[in-house]
C-alpha cells in the first residue's frame, strides 16, 4: 500500500487525523528550526558566481513546475545563455549527494539519474541544455560552471534547499489545489506553512485551464495578503500532439476524438491529465493511477493489456521514462505519450523571463 492510501486512510477516523496532526506538528518544527539555523548562520550556505533562479513549490508535486523549467530553459537559450539544470534526481538508485551529468557525451543510466532528470534531459538535448542531478546542488552547481561554462543555472524543485543562494525563487502553484486550503505533510500535502511565500519573487499558477476564474482569483488575493510584492503570473498546460511510443512519431491530436482510451499515470495530479483527455474528445473508459513517481513493472503492465480490450494505452512522458526497458513486449503496440506544452496568456511569458534575466531583457527591448 504506498503512502497517499494510508494517509487517505487514516484521515478517515478522527484518531487517524489526530495522529496525522500531531506528525504535521512534528514535521514543521524540524522545517523551521533548519530555517532559522540557515538564517542565523548556523548552518552555512553558498553562492555561487552565477544567477541561481529556484522553481519550487509549497506544495508536494501536481504544479507542473518541470514544464516551466523546461520552457524556461528553451528562452533562455534563444536569447543567447549559456543554462544549466541543476536537479536532485528523487528516487533515484544512486546516492543522493552523487553527482549525474545528462548531456552528450556522458555516461548515466535512468535509474541513477531519475524519471524527471531522464525527462527534462530528452526535452532539451536539440538544445544542448546539461542536466546536473545530486541532493547537494551547490556541488552540482560547481560542476556546470566548470564543465559547461554555465552562466546561469536553474534550480528545479529546490525551495526549501537552504545551502545553496538564489537569486530569484519562483513558486508553483495549482490553481485547482489551493495552498491555503490544504495542510501540512503528512495530513496534506503541503511542504511548509504559506507563511512561506514570503520568499516568493513570483507565483505562477498552474493549470489555470481546468479552474474558474473566481477561484483563480481568490488564490491571487491569498498570495497578495502573505507577499504584497510577489508577480503573479498565470499558465495554462496546452496538448501539443500525441506521440506513437514504439515509432516515436507524432500522431494529431484528433486521433482519439471520440474514441475509448485507457489512461495511464503515475504523477502528483493525474486527475489533470484526464481532464485534458477528455477535452481533447477522447473517452478515458478505464483509468489506472499509480502514486506520484511510480516504476511500472512488467506485471503491473500486463495487467494493463490483460484489461484494456483494445483500446489505446495513453501516458505522459514522465511516466513512459519509467516504463520497463522491454515494454513493448508486454503490451502489443498501441501507447501513445501525451505532449504537453505550457502557455501564458496575455503577457505572461515575457513577465517571467523579466524575473529570471532582467539585464538581458531590458537591453534587448
Amino acid at each position: 500500500m504506498d503512502a497517499k492510501k494510508i494517509r487517505d486512510g487514516l484521515r478517515k477516523k478522527a484518531s487517524g487525523r489526530l495522529l496525522l496532526r500531531a506528525m504535521s506538528l512534528v514535521y514543521i518544527g524540524a522545517i523551521s528550526l533548519r530555517r532559522a539555523l540557515y538564517s542565523a548562520g548556523l548552518f552555512k550556505s553558498y553562492k555561487l558566481p552565477v544567477p541561481v533562479i529556484c522553481f519550487g513549490n509549497l506544495s508536494a508535486g501536481g504544479t507542473g513546475k518541470t514544464s516551466t523549467v523546461v520552457m524556461a530553459a528553451m528562452e533562455l537559450k534563444k536569447e543567447g545563455y549559456n543554462p544549466a539544470i541543476l536537479i536532485r534526481g528523487y528516487k533515484r538508485k544512486a546516492p543522493g549527494k552523487k553527482l549525474t551529468i545528462l548531456a552528450d557525451g556522458e555516461s548515466f543510466s535512468a535509474d541513477e539519474a531519475g524519471d524527471e532528470a531522464v525527462m527534462i534531459f530528452e526535452m532539451l538535448r536539440d538544445h544542448g541544455i546539461p542536466v546536473l542531478v545530486s541532493s547537494d546542488r551547490y556541488q552540482a552547481g560547481l560542476a556546470a560552471l566548470e564543465k559547461f561554462k554555465s552562466d546561469l543555472l536553474l534550480m528545479d524543485d529546490g525551495y526549501q534547499f537552504f545551502r545553496l543562494r538564489r537569486d530569484k525563487n519562483i513558486v508553483m502553484v495549482n490553481a485547482t489545489a489551493p495552498f491555503h486550503k490544504d495542510e501540512l505533510i503528512p495530513l496534506g500535502d503541503l511542504r511548509e506553512t504559506s507563511i512561506g511565500l514570503d520568499r516568493a519573487d513570483a507565483v505562477i499558477l498552474s493549470h489555470c485551464e481546468h479552474a474558474c476564474q473566481a477561484g483563480v482569483e481568490t488564490i491571487k488575493d491569498e498570495i497578495k495578503k502573505l507577499n504584497a510584492s510577489a508577480v503573479v503570473i498565470e499558465s495554462m498546460h496546452s496538448p501539443e500532439t500525441f506521440v506513437d511510443a514504439l515509432k516515436n512519431e507524432k500522431v494529431p491530436l484528433s486521433e482519439f476524438r471520440d474514441r475509448k482510451v485507457t489512461a495511464l499515470s503515475g504523477i502528483g495530479d493525474p486527475k489533470s491529465f484526464e481532464d485534458t483527455l477528455a477535452g481533447l474528445k477522447a473517452v478515458p473508459a478505464q483509468i489506472w493511477r499509480y502514486p506520484d513517481h511510480h516504476r511500472f513493472t512488467r506485471e503491473e503492465l500486463a495487467a494493463v493489456q490483460a484489461t484494456r480490450e483494445d483500446m489505446p494505452v495513453i501516458t505522459t512522458y514522465k511516466d513512459f521514462v519509467r516504463f520497463p526497458a522491454d515494454w513493448a513486449q508486454v503490451i502489443n503496440g498501441d501507447v501513445f505519450i501525451l505532449s504537453v506544452k505550457i502557455v501564458f496568456p496575455r503577457d505572461g511569458r515575457a513577465r517571467l523571463m523579466e524575473i529570471i534575466a532582467p539585464r538581458r531583457c531590458k537591453t534587448e527591448n
